[in-house]
Formats: structure tokens, C-alpha cells, sequence
């Protein structure tokens, strides 16, 4: 199963290079009032918009000194590896109803093992979430946990690993604090192009 999707997340990879490469042939454009074009961030943003896998808020803003939330979080890793679309109602963390806006994506993403709660049944979905969280989802999402765990496990493996493939290049990485927009777009960037 895991040579299954490290395969599927490769031909993913590939699929969107290919798409982001051809999308660069009309220029570049600023979907986000609040992003601009010359950001060291821009590019990352308009190429994730481009791909669908993130979006701004309902004021066509971005935000990009905002913090990200768990439930955000699961529904970008849903959305970078493609399962974005096939989604189950289930309930796998007690203060995440069915209803919940994110609750498909939060279950996918529990279900892949992309993340987990803390351990009591609950998630924390309005949770803002720290820069090593993202790094151990986006490094869980490429299926590089082993390699994270024979270096050191949580934190110091995971921050390892995405050190050496590149997904926390061009950010300044503040662990213990809150991971804000604009270094999560360039650490997804990052992860699929880097």
C-alpha cells in the first residue's frame, strides 16, 4: 500500500509540474490584492491558487501574516496529494462533527496518517498550527515517516527530512511558533517542487 501511493504521489508531482510549467506560458498574474507580485512568497501562492490547493478568504484576500489552522492544514495536504476528491462523511476525532466544514478532509487526512489528534480523541480543527506540525504533515504526505523517525522522530526528524528535501528552504522556520500563510504556501510549494 505505501509503494502504492509513494507511486501515486509521484505521478501527482509530475502531473503538477507539468501543469504549473504550461500555466507559465500566460504570464504571471495577482490573484490576491494582498500578495504582491514582486513577494519572495507570490509565486508559491499563485501556483498553489492555480492547482486549487489553496484559496483566499471570502474578501479575495489572502492573508498572508495569518496563522493557519489544523482543519486548514488537513484540508491543503488533502488537496496537494490529490484525495481532495474522494472523501468519506465519517467522524474520527470527538470535537469533529460530521458537520464540520472540514471534517471529510480532516478524516482523509487521519485516515493516511498525514495527522493525527493529541491523544485524548480530539484534533483541535480551530487549532492554529506550529511550523514543526506543518513540516511533520507535509513530510508524512510524501510518505517519508520512516525516514523521519530513524532520524530522531518528532520534531527533530521530521525538521531533518524536510531540510534535506528542500521544503524548508526560502523560510525562516520559528519552531514553537505558529506557522503562518505565506511560509505554509512556500513550504507545500516547496514540497512538490523543491
Amino acid at each position: 500500500m505505501k509503494k502504492l501511493n509513494r507511486k501515486v504521489l509521484v505521478c501527482l508531482a509530475v502531473f503538477f509540474c507539468i501543469f504549473y510549467l504550461s500555466g507559465q506560458a500566460f504570464g504571471k498574474t495577482n490573484t490576491f490584492p494582498d500578495v504582491p507580485q514582486d513577494a519572495d512568497y507570490a509565486e508559491a501562492v499563485e501556483t498553489l491558487v492555480s492547482l486549487r490547493i489553496i484559496s483566499g478568504d471570502e474578501n479575495g484576500n489572502f492573508n498572508p501574516e495569518s496563522t493557519i489552522t489544523r482543519a486548514e492544514a488537513a484540508v491543503i495536504m488533502c488537496r496537494m496529494t490529490g484525495v481532495g476528491d474522494i472523501l468519506e462523511s465519517t467522524s474520527v476525532f470527538t470535537d469533529v462533527p460530521p458537520e464540520h466544514w472540514a471534517a471529510e478532509y480532516i478524516s482523509k487526512a487521519a485516515e493516511l496518517e498525514i495527522i493525527s489528534g493529541y491523544g485524548d480523541g480530539k484534533f483541535g480543527p480551530d487549532d492554529p498550527v506550529t511550523y514543526e506540525q506543518m513540516v511533520k504533515m507535509l513530510v508524512s504526505a510524501w510518505g517519508y515517516d520512516d525516514l523521519a523517525q530513524k532520524s530522531g522522530g518528532y520534531p527533530e526528524g521530521y525538521l531533518s527530512v524536510a531540510e534535506e528535501f528542500n521544503i524548508i528552504s526560502d523560510i525562516p522556520l520559528k519552531t514553537g511558533e505558529y506557522a503562518v500563510r505565506k511560509d505554509v504556501a512556500v513550504m507545500v510549494y516547496n514540497s512538490i517542487y523543491g
